[in-house]
């Protein structure tokens, strides 16, 4: 929701009804604002209009003095655009748990400062109290104040500022998957936030890379999930391609000779792949053929590779 947008929104308002008003000095001294401050944001919409356009040509972009508000789904992208600029300035509400001071009531905690800091009670979201937010700067008066405050999805933040966490070992529920749209193994991974060990959830993201990942790639090579064609093949392969994944693996010729075909041509993705067989046609067939039966050789041979 918008409102989650919190002091930004508030901002974005404020500029929008300036603009919408003709940016008039008699406008901003009706309403608190600051002319010249005005200005120097519609100067600063110019030069960001002229980069967006040169960046993206088909854009076409232009200042519109009657540009309406942000939808709903805009104001959930300009959150998510904050916290990729501002992953220093998280702050998680503290818990209940960890209040060791009655001061701590409805403080939070940053990574960069010992204290608690707290919303600003100007703030339009100083009585919602979310669990994470960023802020734009903290101000000491009685208490130290966080202002220019967004709400922010915990979720967002392994997957917008993931330098900024630890992540743990791929979940084995729900289990990794093969991405058609982006030719990658997919799974979940739990994380930790640095410096102050938050738990943050577990959320999609690339398998990581090592052995594991190329066993997985393999499996749902054999499954037929990677290559369509492949798929035809299911139900006549000699051993299940779960086996891939077994500790005992290394006792099948052919799921060792397949997983050192695929670590040695790096594929363990759909265009590491498509590459291997650019270079050279007739890879992977071998080791195909050692996981169906011997009547099928040939005709796997001729449709080789599987990709036409």
């Amino acid at each position: 929701p918008s409102q989650k947008l919190g002091d930004l929104m508030v901002m974005l308002g404020a500029v929008g009804a300036c603009e919408y008003a003709g940016c008039t000095p008699h406008f901003c001294s009706s309403n608190g604002l600051r002319y010249k401050a005005m200005v120097e944001i519609r100067r600063l919409r110019g030069q960001l209009t002229t980069t967006v356009n040169a960046v993206c040509p088909g854009a076409e972009l232009f200042v519109d003095p009657q540009m309406k508000p942000p939808t709903e789904e805009q104001a959930t992208f300009l959150r998510q655009i904050v916290l990729a600029g501002l992953g220093d300035h998280v702050a998680r509400r503290i818990q209940e748990e960890e209040i060791l001071d009655e001061k701590w009531k409805n403080g939070y905690k940053t990574p960069l400062l010992d204290d608690p800091v707290f919303i600003h009670p100007n703030s339009i979201l100083f009585k919602q109290l979310p669990e994470f937010v960023v802020y734009q700067e903290i101000v000491e008066t009685t208490k130290m104040y966080m202002k220019g405050v967004s709400a922010i999805e915990p979720e967002w933040i392994p997957l917008l500022l993931p330098p900024y966490c630890h992540f743990e070992k791929p979940l084995e529920e729900p289990p990794p998957f093969y991405c058609p749209e982006t030719g990658h193994v997919r799974c979940h991974r739990p994380s930790i936030f640095y410096r102050v060990g938050w738990p943050l959830p577990a959320v999609e993201v690339d398998y990581p890379e090592g052995l594991d990942r190329f066993k997985h790639f393999a499996r749902f090579l054999l499954e037929g999930k990677v290559v369509k064609r492949l798929a035809a093949y299911r139900r006549c392969l000699l051993s299940s391609p779960v086996t891939m994944l077994k500790t005992w693996s290394k006792l099948q010729p052919r799921t060792e000779s397949l997983l050192q075909a695929l670590v040695s041509e790096n594929a363990d993705n759909w265009n590491s792949l498509q590459l291997a067989w650019k270079k050279n046609p007739k890879y992977l067939l071998a080791e195909y053929c050692q996981w169906v039966p011997e009547v099928t050789h040939e005709e796997i041979a001729k449709m080789w590779p599987p990709v036409h």
